[in-house]
This record gives C-alpha cells, sequence and structure tokens, in this order.
C-alpha cells in the first residue's frame, strides 16, 4: 500500500511539473523577441528533456476509463442482481466516467502540441523578422478594414482579424493579417406530411493577406475594382492572371512596362488580389503560405529533433517572395 501511495504522489508530482514547465514556455512563445530569447528557451527545453519526458503519466485516467468500462459491462450482465434503475445508473455513470478520462488524456496530449506549436511559429516569425501583434481587437480592426478595402466585407458572422504580425521592407511598413469569417447558408425541406423545417449550416473561412504602406502609390489595382478604367496588357499571360484598373491608363502603362508586366507573371503570380487607397495604403490578398503559423511544426515530445529545428526554424518562401515585391514595386512605381 506504501509503494502505491508513494508511486502515485511521483506520477502526480511529474504531471505538476510538466504542467509548469508547459506554462513557461507557452509564456515564452508570447514573449521571445529576438533568437537569442530563442536559444535560451531551447537550452531550457534540452536541460528539461535530460530529466523527465514531454509527456503526462495517464495511469488514474487510464484506470478510469477501465473501471468506466466494466461498469458498462457488468450493467449488461444478466447474473447482476440490479433493478433496471441500478443498470441504467451504472451505464450513464460509466459513460460519463469514460467521456471525462478520455477527454483528460486528450486535453493533456493537445496542450504538449499546441504549446509546441506556438513555440516555435514564434521561432520562425522571429526568423522572418516579424512580431506577432496582440495589442488590437479583432472584431474593431476589421470593422475599421471593411470601411477601406471591400476584401473584408464579406460573410454573414464572426468576421475578426484573428491574428496579425508586424514588419517592414526598408522604410516600408508592412502588416500581416489572418482574417477569418463565417458563411451561414439555410435549407428549407418539407417531409411527405407536408411539414415545413428550416436548417442554418456555417461554415468558416480564412483570409490572409498583407497591408502594405507606400509613398505616391495609389493609382492602380489588381483584381479589385476601386478604379473604373480597365488597363489591358499586350501579354495574354499577364491579362489571364491580372484585371488591372486604375485612375488613368496613362499611369497603369508608365508602371506595367515589360520588364514589370514580365515580373509580375513569371515571378509574383501568387498575388490574388491588390487593393490601394488615397493614402497609398495597400491590401494584399495572398496564399495562406505567407503566414507563419501554416509550415510544418516538429513536436516537442521528440525534444531533441524539436530543439535543433527551434534554433534552426523553416523560413517563408512565400513571404520572402511578398517582402520582394514591395522592394519591386518601390523601385517601379
Amino acid at each position: 500500500m506504501a509503494d502505491f501511495v508513494r508511486g502515485l504522489m511521483q506520477r502526480t508530482s511529474r504531471n505538476k511539473t510538466l504542467k509548469e514547465h508547459l506554462g513557461e514556455l507557452k509564456a515564452h512563445a508570447i514573449t521571445a523577441k529576438s533568437k537569442d530569447d530563442i536559444n535560451r528557451v531551447a537550452q531550457h527545453i534540452s536541460q528539461f528533456s535530460k530529466r523527465s519526458a514531454y509527456s503526462f503519466n495517464h495511469s488514474l485516467a487510464i484506470v478510469g476509463l477501465g473501471l468506466a468500462v466494466l461498469s458498462v459491462l457488468l450493467s449488461f450482465w444478466t447474473q447482476m442482481d440490479l433493478s433496471y434503475d441500478q443498470r441504467i445508473w451504472m451505464r450513464i455513470g460509466g459513460f460519463i466516467v469514460g467521456v471525462a478520462c478520455i477527454a483528460n488524456i486528450w486535453i493533456r496530449i493537445a496542450s504538449i502540441k499546441s504549446i509546441g506549436d506556438q513555440l516555435y511559429v514564434r521561432a520562425v516569425a522571429i526568423n522572418a523578422g516579424m512580431e506577432r501583434d496582440y495589442a488590437f481587437n479583432g472584431k474593431s480592426y476589421w470593422q475599421e478594414l471593411k470601411t477601406i478595402f471591400p476584401l473584408f466585407n464579406c460573410g454573414d458572422e464572426s468576421q475578426s482579424i484573428t491574428k496579425r504580425y508586424l514588419c517592414g521592407v526598408d522604410s516600408t511598413p508592412l502588416t500581416l493579417f489572418e482574417f477569418k469569417y463565417v458563411n451561414v447558408s439555410t435549407q428549407h425541406t418539407t417531409d411527405s406530411n407536408g411539414n415545413s423545417r428550416t436548417s442554418k449550416t456555417r461554415s468558416t473561412h480564412y483570409k490572409y493577406g498583407m497591408l502594405v504602406q507606400f509613398i505616391d502609390f495609389n493609382y492602380l489595382s489588381l483584381n479589385a475594382k476601386r478604379f473604373e478604367t480597365k488597363w489591358d496588357s499586350a501579354s495574354r499571360a499577364f491579362n489571364k492572371l491580372y484585371k488591372v484598373r486604375c485612375a488613368s491608363e496613362i499611369q497603369a502603362a508608365k508602371f506595367f512596362d515589360p520588364k514589370v508586366v514580365l515580373a509580375f507573371t513569371d515571378k509574383y503570380n501568387f498575388i490574388k488580389s491588390m487593393d490601394v487607397n488615397t493614402q497609398s495604403v495597400a491590401c494584399f490578398e495572398l496564399p495562406k503560405d505567407v503566414f507563419p503559423t501554416q509550415v510544418k511544426k516538429p513536436s516537442l515530445r521528440k525534444p531533441e529533433d524539436f530543439v535543433k529545428q527551434l534554433q534552426q526554424p523553416a523560413r517563408i518562401p512565400l513571404l520572402e517572395d511578398a517582402k520582394r515585391l514591395i522592394q519591386f514595386i518601390n523601385e517601379n512605381k
């Protein structure tokens, strides 16, 4: 009995230590500002992994799950001298305890993955020269943006800017955004008795892109309808990719010389749309791969590999291309 109690205390202590350690890593995933900060976290992970594994002890949850299953099975055993109500309550109790145990195991495993992912994404962002911005209201920011750019005027509910990162290219400020919205569709059905029924289906969608503050670049758009005048290039490939609208054909033709047309066709064909306002703020819609959260993430449960990748995080090729696009526009506008 003493050994059982001692073992139980050790398992509880191990889980408590791991939980506290994960809390520290989660804080670092928010506060880390530099590669040096990431390297210090990597050393902390290496030291912790030498004395403890990145896995919770689920013994109690497994025992509870086993007892829950046993309770349900016994409720069906006819040799048990139980009333109908007692059997029902055994099944209900077993089901509730079983679900609680499974949820406990799943939440613990998911917490390790979630915190590892957050920390790695932070390292990727720092390596890319970006800083996660937490100091904004996602709903209010969306309401502000939708009055400026039609891109954000979509969805039926739950519209919000869920994440944004700040960085820059030379002296040009850049904001990466993740925009979430929900579409609601209504279906009307009638059964054989003529009774009508209405149901709603919700689908969640995301858009990704960047807001860029240019100087004196407010006279054309791509795949957006801010301007009335249309302009076509001599390149069929370019015209297939982009519908150009502009303040004047002369300005569009001056910007889109043959070199620029070729670059937009071959190098920068990832642009879904580009819209600009009168203050030369451009809104680019881009593929989701531009966002640091979209990179493949290593598992914290394999600390040696995780530490290596944390110290040398993945690049974001699409973001690098987007930065080169900004430089290219500044050089040619």
